[in-house]
């Protein structure tokens, strides 16, 4: 499902910087170099956003969210936070529990571009999910179980502070995307 989530939204990608370049090339050079300085303060914006981001899974993150549920970090409990994002109270996080506790990071993530894609939202909150059940889940069922969970916050990666490469900031293979342009319209 994973897999054709991320096929289906390179797609998406490349659909979106195809009606972009069209968009570039129906212009004159002015408006061309209007937009293209628009579009460079915009990716800046983005660069930026994402250096305030934390990583998926990591202390500062989940502190966060700690905080963000009206808790002091200093207090943080890896069992209550467990259980309260819990939410149907079976003991282990599925997908959407997880991602549930990205949205607000989401959401900062986004807030204050001009360009803000919902298809683009979801898939960094798609991504966060994929990324903690690989690191968390060592039972390998798509589920974070309790005792993974604690387990996970008494270990070195906890504390990793890694850079997240967001979603917003990934490039498309320029390669890939000149075989997708050709494709649509052979010749």
């Amino acid at each position: 499902m994973d897999e054709q989530r991320k096929k289906q939204f390179l797609k998406y990608e490349m659909e979106k910087e195809l009606r972009h370049k069209m968009m570039l090339r129906a212009m004159n050079e002015y408006d061309r170099n209007v937009q293209e300085a628009l579009d460079e303060e915009e990716k800046q914006k983005k660069l930026d956003h994402q250096k305030k981001m934390k990583h998926p899974g990591a202390k500062s993150q989940i502190e966060g969210v700690w905080e963000e549920d009206g808790f002091d970090k200093d207090t943080f409990n890896p069992k209550v936070f467990f259980q309260m994002h819990d939410v149907d109270g079976n003991g282990e996080w599925d997908p959407y529990e997880l991602e549930a506790i990205f949205e607000k990071e989401v959401e900062e993530l986004f807030e204050g571009l001009d360009d803000i894609d919902e298809e683009e939202k979801a898939e960094e909150v798609a991504r966060m999910r994929e990324h903690v059940i690989k690191h968390i889940d060592k039972n390998g069922d798509g589920f974070v179980q309790r005792d993974e969970f604690i387990e996970y916050t008494k270990s070195p990666d906890f504390d990793a502070e890694d850079p997240w490469e967001s979603v917003i900031n990934s490039s498309l293979d320029e390669a890939e995307f000149a075989k997708f342009e050709k494709d649509l319209n052979p010749e």
